[in-house]
């Protein structure tokens, strides 16, 4: 057997126990008793300072200095695929990363904020910012320990980001955010503030069951069968992808009809990355995804892209009325022109995809100036309600629908926020290059023809796994360096003709 293919046999079983983490932590959002959060904590602290220790470990280290050094990331094998050598240095990148945190740093940070996870939920429930409050503070000073550990240049959110995006700084972000704020700030002013006229008709109680089975529907139609996947219910909306042959989507009926729908959609874009992803280097680089702006460009494909075009609805609106008979009535005109309403609303995963990208600039700016200690955790609640106030024109009568509706900052994931407006950047720039290949892809999907879609997203994006990151691809791909440009001109384009 070859140095390399003994180092993958040797090593995978780190990828098994990051694996197993991630379906408790499915487990834990979905199923696990409320009263089992102590144990839980303690196993996901284990899990992770295992395979945190295996990571780091001197048998790890020397196995891999046979192949690649280590300080200048030159590769002494010869005759590897370049495959095998992208695969080597991506493992030499994240070894040099995760030996900055000590195995103690990782345990006390994965039982911190397991635990601040069932606070956020009480606290959510309540809307009482006072009782996550501190344990806020303790994952702030986590990730400020964090970015010191693993160091930075200019802000230690760069250190935060680059877990997330590698490659993007917070200066980056800030120019491209601030571009985009006064575009959508100015499309957000010019709306009437008012409800769809159309929302009467969504003002209803809708079965449960009835949902689901049109949820499933929805998976069937865009290619997602339940051989590989499960979908549930949480809290929060999310995918999990446990490995290429094992990924959970999870919802939330509580929120509305549609809500509920589009949410199927947005973890479907991320489910379909997940399923995408190579089988037989699952415990390599080259069977991970590149990051989560391009993962988060996958869901909004699916879920805006494609979800909330008409080419889409035409096919899918008989459907949903035979589902819901209580929509025999409206139009398909008028349902899409309600579904692709712009009002500033309070709640980011429901927002309309005009006013999406301006409650990440929030969260942005807020996270940024958590991390560099130029806002205090008590603070939170007040400038939350003035950004929101001076990007979207409304104030949350609460925190519960305010500063407290996302579970992000509970778990640790400050530097994660961001990308989810680069995912909608990204989307529009591979939209854009995909509509050059496909010119007649509305006509297809009018039809009912989406498989077209996931070979295209494989073929460019899905299949190569970390082999390039997300600046190489976001250029491979559309031929173009990351812009604003495709998405303002998207955004125009669209709701210009809505207007009329």
């Amino acid at each position: 057997m070859s140095t390399y293919k003994n180092f993958v046999e040797r090593f995978s079983h780190i990828q098994l126990l990051r694996q197993t983490k991630r379906l408790l932590s499915w487990d834990q959002q979905t199923y696990m008793p409320a009263g089992s959060v102590d144990i839980r904590a303690k196993q996901l602290a284990y899990l992770a300072s295992l395979a945190h220790g295996e990571a780091t470990s001197s048998k790890y280290r020397d196995a891999l200095a046979e192949m690649i050094d280590i300080d200048t990331e030159e590769i002494k094998l010869e005759g590897l695929s370049k495959i095998e050598a992208s695969n080597l240095k991506q493992w030499c990148k994240d070894f040099k990363r995760t030996t900055k945190l000590p195995q103690s740093f990782v345990q006390a940070y994965y039982a911190t904020t397991t635990t601040a996870t069932e606070v956020w939920k009480k606290a959510r429930a309540t809307s009482d910012f006072d009782l996550f409050r501190p344990w806020l503070q303790k994952v702030v000073n986590l990730n400020r320990e964090k970015a010191n550990l693993l160091g930075y240049v200019d802000s230690p959110y760069d250190a935060l980001i680059d877990l997330y995006e590698p490659g993007i700084t917070a200066s980056t972000l800030s120019t491209l955010f601030e571009d985009l704020s006064s575009f959508l700030s100015a499309i957000v002013k010019k709306t009437d503030g008012k409800d769809s006229p159309y929302k009467v008709c969504f003002d209803h109680s809708f079965q449960q069951e009835a949902q689901m089975r049109f949820n499933y529907l929805l998976l069937k139609t865009i290619g997602i069968s339940g051989k590989n996947t499960r979908l549930d219910c949480s809290a929060h909306p999310f995918c999990s992808g446990i490995h290429p042959s094992d990924v959970r989507i999870t919802t939330n009926l509580a929120g509305g009809l549609l809500q509920n729908i589009f949410a199927v959609l947005h973890e479907s874009g991320h489910a379909l990355y997940e399923l995408g992803l190579s089988k037989e280097g699952w415990a390599t680089p080259y069977g991970q995804s590149v990051s989560m702006g391009v993962h988060e460009s996958q869901s909004r494909w699916w879920e805006v892209m494609v979800g909330q075009s008409l080419p889409f609805w035409s096919y899918m609106y008989p459907i949903f009325q035979k589902h819901f008979l209580h929509f025999n009535e409206l139009s398909l005109a008028d349902f899409y022109q309600h579904i692709n309403h712009v009002q500033a609303s309070f709640i980011r995963i429901y927002a309309d995809e005009v006013t999406y990208p301006l409650h990440i600039i929030l969260r942005f700016d807020l996270e940024k100036a958590l991390i560099e200690g130029t806002m205090d955790v008590s603070d939170m609640p007040e400038m939350w309600n003035l950004k929101m106030q001076a990007l979207l024109g409304i104030t949350p009568k609460n925190d519960a629908e305010g500063c407290l509706q996302d579970i992000h900052w509970s778990s640790g994931d400050f530097g994660y926020f961001p990308t989810y407006a680069l995912g909608n950047i990204y989307a529009v720039q591979y939209f854009t290059a995909f509509v050059q290949s496909f010119p007649d892809w509305d006509l297809k999907v009018r039809e009912g023809s989406f498989s077209f879609m996931k070979d295209w997203l494989y073929d460019h994006i899905h299949q190569f796994g970390r082999m390039y990151n997300p600046m190489e691809i976001i250029q491979r791909v559309t031929g173009h360096p990351i812009s604003t440009q495709s998405y303002k001109d998207y955004i125009r384009r669209k709701y210009q003709n809505l207007s009329k």
